[in-house]
């Protein structure tokens, strides 16, 4: 990505919204309220564009940083290479570094690490150890590459969008005004919470170059802040947690429990969202109700469900992708056990780098070293209307 193209197109936007703004100000025309309406319209789209040329230039610091780290430790002879050279950046051998002491930790871009799902361009490369992480967040919960991810430099508040209703338009008559209609608009306070664990290895699995030491971190540690992280991106209640997916999703269609569900309530659920939104729409339970909807069959007694034949993607429901996740209850007055939505709506805002550093003194009683793995971030849904959910009532 061209960083400075995107720096640079985003602070020239920020020139014409302030010569609208100034235009705004000097007309004569405008009531006070209509001016002050159009001033804080502005003002938000301005704050929005100075926040995407800020993040802009910031990355692309970050990244001539570690390009230009890349570049220092390809001339370094790391042990037990002898005189063989790194063309990049050698993760493994960083991390084993910090295991001998020659570190004292590392940071990980989290964006070098993006899936190929549709929610996240790039590729996974399954060789680096940031990589085994995500990847066994995604795993752990599937809704982690649908939904979208900004990745910000610091982890203070932010002040985001939030859509809430759609415009208007109607026939206009000729010589006559048209009507105004507006989008509706609020906004969401997203901050960073941090989550981490502390894993270990043995002093022998660490000297010992040939074992995937590598492998054995980045899956315990993957899946133990996926089981945290992914509970509350999808069921935090906000306050000290993010606000999760299927909390922010309003209730569209009701049935009496789980075994009431038919393939009635399914249709209903997907036509409670517009059509633009169940182009990219997923359906999403947990895994223990997906025996009672893989049994639902149309009035011909087909199966509405379809198994995937291809590895890595997900079975589908009525067509759509059908995700689960542990944390999804099933049962309970009022519970949201089904959720049909575009998870491209959901921020999950990540600060900064995955952060691993070692300990000595952690394990020094049983001669292991410990690894703390820290991540923060939070996430919040920012367009109202792309979720609905399935509740029951009994």
């Amino acid at each position: 990505m061209d960083f400075a193209a995107a720096a640079k197109a985003a602070l020239e936007k920020r020139a014409n919204l302030v010569s609208e703004l100034r235009s705004v100000e000097a007309d004569t025309v405008l009531s006070d309220a209509e001016k002050r309406e159009r001033v804080e319209r502005i003002d938000t789209d301005l704050r929005a564009v100075e926040s995407e040329a800020r993040d802009a230039v910031e990355r692309g610091e970050r990244e001539a940083e570690v390009r230009n780290l890349a570049q220092r430790a390809g001339g370094l002879i790391l042990p037990g290479q002898g005189e063989q050279r790194s063309s990049g950046r050698d993760e493994a051998a960083e991390l084993r570094s910090i295991a001998r002491g020659d570190l004292a930790g590392a940071d990980f871009e989290i964006r070098t690490a993006t899936s190929g799902t549709p929610g996240n361009a790039g590729n996974t490369y399954s060789n680096t150890f940031v990589a085994q992480v995500i990847e066994a967040m995604r795993v752990r919960s599937q809704f982690f590459g649908y939904a979208r991810t900004l990745t910000t430099s610091s982890g203070e508040t932010l002040e985001y969008p939030v859509k809430t209703g759609r415009p208007t338009a109607a026939q206009v008559a000729e010589n006559v005004a048209y009507g105004k209609s507006d989008e509706a608009w609020t906004k969401t306070n997203i901050g960073a919470y941090k989550y981490g664990v502390i894993v270990e290895a043995t002093q022998e699995i660490v000297d010992d170059s040939q074992l995937d030491i590598l492998g054995i971190l980045a899956q315990d540690a993957g899946e133990a802040v996926a089981d945290k992280v992914m509970a509350d991106l999808l069921v935090g209640t906000g306050g000290t947690k993010p606000w999760g997916w299927i909390t922010r999703s309003t209730g569209a269609v009701n049935a009496n429990n789980l075994a009431a569900v038919t393939a009635d309530n399914l249709i209903d659920l997907q036509h409670s969202i517009l059509q633009p939104y169940r182009k990219g729409a997923v359906f999403m339970t947990s895994d223990s109700a997906v025996q009672t909807l893989r049994k639902l069959k149309d009035t011909t007694g087909r199966y509405l469900w379809e198994p995937s034949l291809q590895a890595g993607k997900a079975d589908t429901l009525l067509g759509t992708p059908v995700l689960t996740d542990p944390n999804i209850v099933t049962a309970g007055a009022g519970a949201k056990i089904l959720a049909y939505g575009d998870p491209s709506k959901y921020l999950i805002r990540q600060v900064k780098n995955l952060r691993v550093v070692r300990s000595d003194e952690y394990g020094y009683d049983r001669d292991v070293v410990a690894f703390k793995v820290t991540w923060r971030g939070s996430g919040d849904l920012f367009d109202t209307a792309s979720v609905k959910a399935l509740t029951v009532t009994a």
